[in-house]
């Protein structure tokens, strides 16, 4: 089925000049299919396009000091207090259920609505109530036989598989999805984002970013493996009586499953799909300066299986301006923790940044193993603060993972999560799957799948109604 999808894509969409290409020698093809939507790598890094349309007039607030409002909002707690006044001790007029309607005529600074219920005004607590339509049934029928695209028995799932897949998901769930090209790699790979819902229709938008460094490709795989559930469930899933059509139709899903494929390839497949022979020169290189250093004691296939960088030998973790020149990491290129001759050196670094100036996301989460915690606080201050560690929370309770919130330390100076927070103002979450050793092992996938599988819907909640 993959295959044919494949030479389908490949026979239909001859357009353009990025691919999915699958392992191969440099001599050999280096795409097999095209693919007709995507975006152009040719502006520079850092410009940022011209939003909106002018300066826009700053709300005010009404005698009562609210913000007027005109929408109708539903009840997300199974009961919620209607109250006389703005205070929780204040008196109770009414006590409704989950899913009810209230039409909201004024917004708060602390934390609550005013509302109208059967033409009665009165005061809820923002965090209770939501702009999202809530669908009868809290719950659906989700079956794993219906997932049939995403191979989660293998220990490797690698480059040329998630090709694969893309094409085929694309085949399938057209409708819902767009796949952009949005980079290309030092050893001949593209970079691919799968956006789900209408991103120019949605207010808000939320990018997800896994295959950050080669050992922990276990990331890409969980990613792959919930882009396929939302978009099979997209017409008919829901979270806690949410539909993920609408849900998606507020809040877009920018998601690259795998942003450094090169490092993903070498620590899966060492040399043996390494299509650069300069590039297997260097990685050989590398390995006999480590060792001859006393830095690995490894088989060079050792050595390569728990490889984090990309293809030049920089970490992506430490390739953003954010404190960047306060890195005292590796001091040449290798397998880990050289921060690049530059912030933003690197191709992965560049088509990241390239993704934040289409849109300005309002959450950016990245994916890494493992330790099953989600962190925040990567230099950012209050109230952004704030929250993110909202954020960080509704996460960590729908996954059952720990949460981490940490002065900004030595190990986040040029993180993607740092410059996010910092330069552009982004919340970010930093997400470590799993709890053995890197690279984790396939036993684990299924707990991680457990923990996942519905925390795309509750960010997109968490974000409709901060």
């Amino acid at each position: 089925m993959k295959r044919k999808a494949v030479a389908l894509l490949c026979a239909a969409l001859m357009v353009g000049t990025c691919f999915l290409t699958a392992c191969g020698k440099k001599n050999e093809p280096e795409s097999n299919v095209t693919l007709r939507e995507m975006t152009k790598y040719e502006h520079k890094v850092y410009d940022t396009p011209e939003r909106g349309n002018g300066p826009t007039l700053a709300p005010v607030k009404d005698v009562d000091g609210f913000y007027p409002s005109t929408d109708t909002v539903y009840v997300t707690s199974n009961t919620l207090n209607i109250r006389k006044e703005p205070s929780d001790t204040s008196e109770v007029v009414a006590t409704v259920a989950y899913g009810t309607s209230l039409e909201r005529t004024g917004t708060g600074e602390d934390g609550w609505d005013r509302v109208s219920y059967e033409n009665m005004p009165g005061y809820v607590n923002h965090s209770y109530v939501t702009t999202l339509t809530i669908q009868e049934s809290r719950s659906f029928q989700y079956s794993i036989a219906m997932l049939s695209i995403v191979d989660t028995t293998r220990q490797i799932y690698s480059y040329d598989s998630m090709c694969e897949d893309l094409a085929e998901m694309r085949e399938r769930f057209g409708d819902y999805m767009k796949l952009n090209c949005i980079g290309s790699t030092k050893d001949k790979r593209n970079i691919f984002e799968i956006v789900i819902g209408d991103e120019k229709k949605a207010k808000r938008h939320i990018f997800l970013c896994a295959g950050i460094c080669g050992a922990e490709y276990m990331s890409t795989l969980v990613c792959m493996k919930e882009a396929e559930y939302y978009l099979c469930y997209y017409e008919t899933g829901n979270y806690n009586g949410f539909a993920y059509r609408e849900l998606s139709n507020n809040v877009a899903l920018h998601i690259i499953p795998m942003l450094n494929p090169d490092g993903v390839t070498i620590s899966q497949e060492y040399l043996s799909c390494v299509r650069s022979e300069s590039i297997q020169a260097d990685l050989r290189k590398w390995f006999d300066r480590d060792r001859s250093q006393g830095g690995t004691n490894l088989t060079l296939d050792n050595y390569l299986m728990f490889y984090y960088a990309n293809a030049a030998g920089v970490d992506l973790r430490r390739n953003f301006d954010f404190r960047w020149d306060q890195i005292n990491g590796a001091a040449e290129p290798g397998s880990t923790d050289f921060r690049g001759s530059a912030p933003g050196s690197e191709a992965e670094t560049k088509a990241l940044l390239t993704q934040l100036t289409g849109y300005t996301p309002d959450l950016v989460v990245t994916y890494h193993t493992t330790g099953a915690t989600v962190r925040y606080r990567f230099g950012q201050s209050e109230p952004e603060l704030s929250k993110t560690g909202s954020y960080a929370k509704k996460l960590a309770e729908i996954m059952n993972y720990g949460v981490s919130e940490e002065n900004v330390g030595v190990a986040d100076y040029g993180s993607y999560e740092g410059y996010c927070n910092t330069e552009i103002g982004v919340p970010a979450l930093s997400v470590s799957l799993g709890s053995g050793k890197t690279p984790l092992s396939l036993n684990e996938f299924n707990a991680i799948w457990n923990a996942v599988r519905e925390s795309w819907a509750v960010l997109q909640l968490a974000v409709v109604d901060y």
